[in-house]
């Protein structure tokens, strides 16, 4: 809940901020409508927060409207990272001579993979149960009832994930591997872009990263501050 908060209160800076542009609306540059960014800032959810970098490719389609593909990697804390390919509409709320505010929606898919052998995953199960032990996952939490009856609550894993890797053993070997998912996503946002100069642009921008599995959700809060070159 608490990232969704600073998602609304990060927002309504956002616009706030671009009060004075919106004051003096003046004709955008269009004569150079497609756009590349380098991006880098930091993403947040289920109780992780870690680093992120990546690509945006934009277009201008008038005044008011644009398109723009991004892919975003993330740090997801210890064990754990993710990657973001969305597609969104951009929607300029007031074209100012410097700065414009917008907002953003699309959707794409957002792809987590773990190290299982990481110590904030299930890295010191091996130790605790023998191997071929079972477990099974307690739904809505990140803990797994192993087979002698007692709980497994080391895994750092969001539930959201955990619930879905079913029963499983505790390996012979000790060694898990890694563990992916790929999900639909709904990304919606906004920011504002500083032009300055008619080519490079600097634009701040937050998002909610809502993605979807197994009939649950999980949401991610990315902040990314962009450089961008007009082209």
């Amino acid at each position: 809940m608490k990232y969704q908060v600073s998602l609304v209160v990060a927002l309504a800076l956002t616009v706030a901020l671009a009060g004075p542009a919106g004051a003096q609306p003046v004709p955008p540059v269009l004569d150079r409508p497609a756009s590349i960014g380098l991006q880098g800032g930091f993403s947040a959810g289920s109780g992780d927060a870690g680093g992120s970098i990546g690509l945006t490719l934009a277009f201008d389609a008038t005044d008011r409207i644009g398109a723009e593909v991004r892919g975003i990697g993330m740090r997801r804390g210890s064990g754990s990272m993710g990657f973001e390919a969305t597609g969104t509409m951009l929607f300029t709320i007031a074209n100012g001579p410097k700065a414009s505010p917008y907002a953003a929606i699309g959707g794409g898919v957002y792809h987590a993979g773990f190290d299982m052998d990481n110590a904030a995953m299930f890295g010191a199960l091996g130790s605790q149960f023998g191997p071929g032990t079972m477990m099974v996952p307690v739904r809505g939490t990140s803990s797994f009832m192993m087979g002698s009856g007692t709980a497994f609550n080391g895994s750092q894993m969001p539930a959201f994930y955990a619930n879905r890797l079913g029963q499983m053993a505790v390996p012979a070997n000790g060694r898990w591997g890694m563990r992916s998912f790929t999900d639909p996503a709904l990304t919606v946002g906004g920011g504002i872009r500083f032009d300055v100069t008619r080519r490079f642009y600097v634009r701040p921008d937050v998002r909610a990263l809502v993605v979807f599995g197994d009939g649950d959700r999980l949401t991610l809060t990315t902040m990314t501050f962009a450089l961008g070159y007009r082209f």
